[in-house]
C-alpha cells in the first residue's frame, strides 16, 4: 500500500513522471490495495482481467509496476507495455527470491537486507535483471513490520530515480548473480511451530520477530496446538541458574512466578512466554494453575519447521 500511495502522490503532483495511474489487484477480502485504490478514487482492474489490461497497456500505459503481487504474468501482458513491467522486491536479489523475503531475512539472522527493483520475466518469479538496488543494516531487534516499513520507504526512493528515465534504467539493468541464490518459500501452518530439540533461544526469538505480527508461534500439548504469545528473553541470572539446575529435556515447561511466564527448555537454554492459547486464551499464571501445578512434569512436543530447512548456514554478515 505504501508504494501505491507514493505513486499516487507523484501522479497528483508530478505529471512529468506519471500522467496516468490505474491499479490491478485481486479480490481478496483483506486486500488493503483494493480499499486504498477506492479511497484514492483510482480505477481498479481485478486480476486476471487480461483482455481489458491488454487493450489499455499498449495505448495508455508505458510501464507496469508490481509490489507484492504474487502472480506470474503472461509474456503477452508484459510485452504489451512499451517499457515492460518492473517489480519492487524487498530483498537483495538473488537472495530470498519468493513470497516471504522479509520473514526469511529476519528468521535467518541476516545483518543486512535491502530492496531490488527488477525487470519482470514470464514463467518464473524474481529472476529478471536488476534496474536498481539499495542495502541497509538490520537492527538486532527488528520485527517484520519494522522491516516492511523500511523496505517500502527505500523502494519508493528507488522508484523516484527510475521514473525520471525508465528507459535508461532498463537499458542499464544488470543480470542477477548466479551464486548466492536462496528462496523464501511460501509459509504454511508448520512455519509457526517450534522444534524445542533443534531450535536455539536465538532461533525462537528471530522466528517470533519474523512472524508474530501475522500469527502466533505454536507448539503441541496433548497433540493439540498451543499458541504462544508475549515472548520473554530470560536475562535474570537467578532465574536462569534455577532453571539450569533442573534435569530437563527440551520442551519442558516451568512456571516462574518472578517473571510471570512459562519458561520452556529449548536446544541451548530457556525461553519464556507470558500468555498462551490452549482451548482458551490465558496468562502464564492461569496455565500454571490449570495445568502445570497438576502435573509432575509438563512437556510440549517438538514440531519440524520448514523455514529452518532453508536458512541455516545462509546468513548474510554485515
Amino acid at each position: 500500500m505504501r508504494i501505491l500511495e507514493h505513486l499516487y502522490r507523484l501522479f497528483s503532483h508530478d505529471k512529468s513522471r506519471i500522467k496516468h495511474l490505474e491499479v490491478v489487484t485481486t479480490t481478496s477480502t483483506s486486500n488493503t490495495v483494493m480499499h486504498g485504490a477506492q479511497k484514492l478514487q483510482l480505477r481498479t482492474h481485478i486480476w486476471p482481467e487480461l483482455d481489458a489490461l491488454l487493450s489499455k497497456s499498449s495505448t495508455q500505459f508505458d510501464l507496469g509496476i508490481l509490489a507484492s503481487f504474487g502472480q506470474l504474468l503472461p509474456k503477452r501482458l508484459i510485452e504489451s507495455f512499451p517499457l515492460g513491467i518492473i517489480n519492487v522486491h524487498p530483498s537483495l536479489l538473488p537472495r530470498w527470491r519468493g513470497s516471504s523475503p522479509l520473514i526469511y531475512a529476519i528468521a535467518s539472522g541476516d545483518q543486512i537486507s535491502g530492496v531490488s527493483i527488477m525487470d519482470i520475466r514470464p514463467k518464473h518469479f524474481d529472476i529478471g535483471p536488476i534496474l536498481s538496488r539499495q542495502s541497509f543494516p538490520l537492527q538486532s531487534n527488528i520485527t517484520m513490520f519494522d522491516l516492511l516499513k523500511i523496505s517500502a520507504d527505500v523502494g519508493c526512493s528507488l522508484l523516484d530515480t527510475i521514473l525520471e528515465d525508465p528507459a535508461k534504467a532498463r537499458g542499464n539493468a544488470q543480470q542477477q548473480a548466479l551464486t548466492g541464490i536462496t528462496y523464501a518459500h511460501k509459509l504454511n501452518k508448520y512455519s509457526f511451530y517450534i522444534d524445542w530439540h533443534n531450535h536455539t533461544v536465538d532461533d525462537i526469538d528471530r522466528l517470533y520477530r519474523a512472524l508474530n505480527q501475522i500469527g502466533n508461534l505454536r507448539t503441541l500439548f496433548r497433540q493439540k496446538p498451543v499458541r504462544l504469545k508475549l515472548l520473554t528473553i530470560i536475562h535474570d541470572g537467578t532465574v536462569l541458574s534455577k532453571l539450569n539446575s533442573m534435569s530437563t529435556q527440551p520442551g519442558t515447561a516451568v512456571y516462574d512466578k518472578s517473571l510471570e511466564c512459562i519458561c520452556i527448555r529449548c536446544k541451548d537454554g530457556w525461553i519464556g512466554f507470558r500468555k498462551l492459547v490452549y482451548q482458551k486464551s490465558m496468562y502464564a499464571r492461569d496455565f500454571q494453575n490449570g495445568y502445570l501445578s497438576k502435573m509432575d512434569r509438563l512437556m510440549f512436543d517438538s514440531m519440524h519447521n520448514p523455514i529452518f530447512d532453508h536458512i541455516h548456514s545462509r546468513r548474510v554478515p554485515a
